[in-house]
């Protein structure tokens, strides 16, 4: 009888740890079900607004969130005059945060400038890896900087961009 018992109170403690497993194992199911389907909170990724000149520069601001939304206003001379929007693909995020990374750009000066005010500037805001950057680029940046604001330039204003109705 009494191993009768033991084998009993065995089976029995065997059968509770293996409904505690199937518990955990579906918790963590679950909770990877919810990560995969929890939208990404939307913040601010990057701004980069280009001033005006005395001259027929083009003046705009474009906004770019972490999900890939953009918005862009096109003032004097913009390529596009007025509010628009578009999204950015997974793709052209990684692009713009690996140019990010290779340029080090939270390395970089805060400033390239000039006491010249009728020339344009590129004001940049970058929020990213929890770090935060703005540069002002008038006179003298990087070429590398020009290049990385241009491939902003080219990857927001296209044919994409949708006109905000006021």
């Amino acid at each position: 009888m009494k191993w009768f018992l033991l084998i009993l109170s065995f089976a029995f403690f065997l059968s509770c740890k293996q409904s505690e497993a199937t518990t955990e194992n579906s918790s963590a199911t679950k909770n990877e079900a919810l990560k995969e389907t929890t939208p990404t909170e939307e913040s601010l990724f990057l701004t980069m607004e280009r001033t005006p000149c005395f001259g027929e520069c083009p003046s705009y601001k474009i906004s770019i969130s972490s999900t890939g939304n953009v918005t862009y206003e096109g003032f004097r001379f913009a390529p596009k005059e007025g509010k628009h929007t578009k999204k950015l693909s997974t793709t052209q995020l990684n692009e713009i945060q690996s140019q990010i990374d290779a340029l080090k750009i939270f390395d970089m000066e805060d400033k390239y400038d000039s006491p010249v005010t009728d020339i344009p500037s590129v004001h940049l805001l970058i929020v990213y890896n929890n770090q935060k950057k703005k540069i002002l680029d008038r006179v003298n940046g990087p070429k590398e900087l020009k290049q990385f604001e241009k491939l902003i330039d080219h990857l927001v204003i296209d044919d994409e961009l949708k006109k905000v109705e006021d």
